[in-house]
């Protein structure tokens, strides 16, 4: 489950996803505290041959959907990796129209009794996680704007995450996203392999406020640790 993430990383640091190591000039890019399904997100794909960046809409919109409110409430924010090459939804993306999601982390809530106390959830040594991503172009109709979409590919949680949620997004070694986003690797057997949950070591989580439960607060104190950093998870006593 990827239900909630935060992107505050500069163009700079997104000169990681490029393969000549060029920052990309992005004038819509803006810091995201708080990002919720329907909000756009920077995704990078193959055009002409060589990585792009690009704004897509979070949430899959597939192109069979009647409209887009229509494909929303298939929640589709989510790909689960084992299923999603038979999953009408997303078979046809995950073998010609996968991406990248940059996100500097992802928020997820460990349920305590009656209560869910919400994380932060980064990469220790990277500005930015490399998130596998599937995108769809929707346009029924020529008088009707394209919407170009997209869902994260998620997988069952490692030992790290497992501690706070049974799901986690599918999170690239930067080694392999040439493979990811070959635009001529269709078989889903040389793909599926990089589904997979990331080693544990390369996460660190810190608690943060609840303020974070609502998509209206976008300010960046909701990513503030909600205990010291001296109190970094794991060294937290769950």
């Amino acid at each position: 489950m990827c239900g909630r993430a935060y992107e505050t990383y500069t163009e700079a640091e997104l000169a990681a996803l490029d393969e000549h190591g060029e920052s990309p000039d992005i004038d819509w890019l803006i810091p995201n505290y708080n990002m919720a399904p329907t909000e756009t997100s920077p995704v990078v794909l193959v055009r002409d041959d060589r990585r792009a960046f690009a704004p897509f809409r979070w949430g899959l919109i597939p192109a069979w959907a009647h409209s887009v409110e229509a494909a929303a409430k298939y929640s589709l924010i989510n790909a689960r990796g084992e299923e999603i090459s038979e999953k009408r939804s997303y078979a046809e993306s995950f073998q010609h129209q996968r991406c990248i999601v940059p996100l500097s982390g992802f928020y997820e809530w460990k349920r305590e009794d009656t209560t869910k106390r919400p994380y932060a959830i980064h990469l220790r040594d990277q500005p930015i996680m490399a998130v596998a991503g599937v995108w769809a172009r929707w346009q029924p109709t020529v008088r009707v704007q394209p919407v170009y979409s997209f869902s994260i590919v998620t997988t069952a949680a490692n030992d790290f995450m497992a501690k706070i949620h049974d799901r986690m997004p599918v999170i690239l070694d930067y080694r392999d996203l040439d493979h990811w986003l070959d635009p001529d690797v269709h078989e889903s057997e040389r793909v599926q392999p990089l589904v997979r949950p990331c080693p544990s070591d390369w996460l660190a989580a810190y608690e943060v406020s609840p303020s974070v439960n609502s998509v209206r607060n976008k300010a960046p104190d909701v990513l503030q640790p909600l205990t010291s950093r001296d109190d970094y998870w794991p060294t937290l006593d769950f």
